[in-house]
C-alpha cells in the first residue's frame, strides 16, 4: 500500500504549527484516546458496466472511523484516503473522503468511486485505506485496510421450456439465448461453450432440485430436453465470473396426466 502523500503533507503543517510557540502547543486539549478504523463499507460488491458506458461515480464507499476526541483537536484531525487499485496493479481512482456525519465517537467519511465503462476493464478491483492519526506527542499512527469490488460486464439470457403444458413423462425442451458484452466496445455477442444448469421445484416444495447441465454452441444458443414428472418452476442458471454478471431465468410448467 502507498505512503500516503497526506501523512508527510500533515506531518509539515504540524511542524509549522509547533512553530507557532511551545506556549501554544502546551495549551491545546491532548487527544483522548486511540483512533481505530472500525469499518469500510461500499454500497455493492458488483458493479455492473457496459464496455460502452461513459464515466460517472459507480460505487460509494463509506468509511467509519472511532474518534472520541472533540473539535477542540481540530488541527489532530484524522487522515482518511483511499487508492483504488485495478487486477492488474493500476490506480484507478483515489478517494479523499469528506466528514457526512458524526455519531457519539464515531465519524463518518463519504467519497464515490470513478469509473468509465470503455476504459476500466471487468474484474476484481481494491480498496486501500490508508487512515492516519496523531496522538497527544503529536506522533502520527497509520492503519491500513483492503476491500474488494468486482467489476462484471453485463449479459442477457433467454428461456422457455416447451411444450406448456406437458404430458407426464414427456420430455421437456429447454432453450434460449446467452449473451455477453464484450471487453470494450460493442454489442453483446452469443457466447459458445459455456455451461448452464438447470433446477425444477415442484408446487408445494421449498427447494429447487439439481436436473443437469448444458452448454452453449454458436452464437449463445442452447437446447437441453428433460422428463417432466410434476408441475412446477423450472430456473436455468449463468453463475457468471469476477469479470461476467450471472443471470437466472424461470418458467412455469404445467403437467397433465
Amino acid at each position: 500500500m502507498r505512503k500516503s502523500l497526506v501523512r508527510r503533507g500533515a506531518a509539515a503543517a504540524l511542524a509549522v504549527f509547533t512553530g507557532l510557540g511551545a506556549v501554544a502547543l502546551a495549551s491545546s486539549p491532548a487527544q483522548a484516546a486511540d483512533v481505530k478504523l472500525a469499518g469500510v463499507t461500499l454500497s455493492s460488491s458488483t458493479v455492473v458496466l457496459d464496455g460502452d458506458a461513459g464515466c460517472g461515480n459507480r460505487l460509494k464507499v463509506t468509511f467509519k472511523v472511532y474518534n472520541p476526541a472533540s473539535g477542540d483537536e481540530e488541527f489532530l484531525s484524522p487522515s482518511v484516503n483511499a487508492d483504488v487499485v485495478a487486477a492488474n496493479g493500476d490506480i484507478v481512482d483515489i478517494l479523499t473522503p469528506s466528514q457526512s456525519s458524526r455519531s457519539g465517537n464515531y465519524v463518518y467519511y463519504t467519497d464515490n468511486v470513478f469509473l468509465c465503462g470503455g476504459l476500466h476493464a471487468p474484474g476484481r478491483y481494491q480498496v486501500q485505506t490508508e487512515l492516519t492519526w496523531w496522538d497527544e506527542n503529536y506522533d502520527d499512527h497509520v492503519i491500513e485496510r483492503s476491500d474488494s469490488f468486482s467489476l462484471q460486464r453485463p449479459t442477457s439470457l433467454t428461456y422457455n421450456a416447451t411444450p406448456e403444458p406437458v404430458k407426464k413423462g414427456a420430455k421437456l425442451t429447454h432453450s434460449g439465448q446467452l449473451k455477453i458484452d464484450p471487453v470494450g466496445y460493442g454489442a453483446k455477442k452469443g457466447a459458445k461453450g459455456v455451461t448452464l444448469k438447470f433446477y425444477f421445484k415442484a408446487n408445494g416444495s421449498k427447494t429447487y432440485v439439481y436436473k443437469g447441465k448444458t452448454v452453449t454452441t454458436a452464437n449463445g444458443k442452447y437446447n437441453k430436453k428433460i422428463k417432466a414428472t410434476k408441475s412446477g418452476i423450472w430456473k436455468v442458471v449463468y453463475a457468471g465470473s469476477s469479470t461476467k454478471q450471472p443471470q437466472t431465468k424461470y418458467d412455469t410448467v404445467k403437467v397433465k396426466r
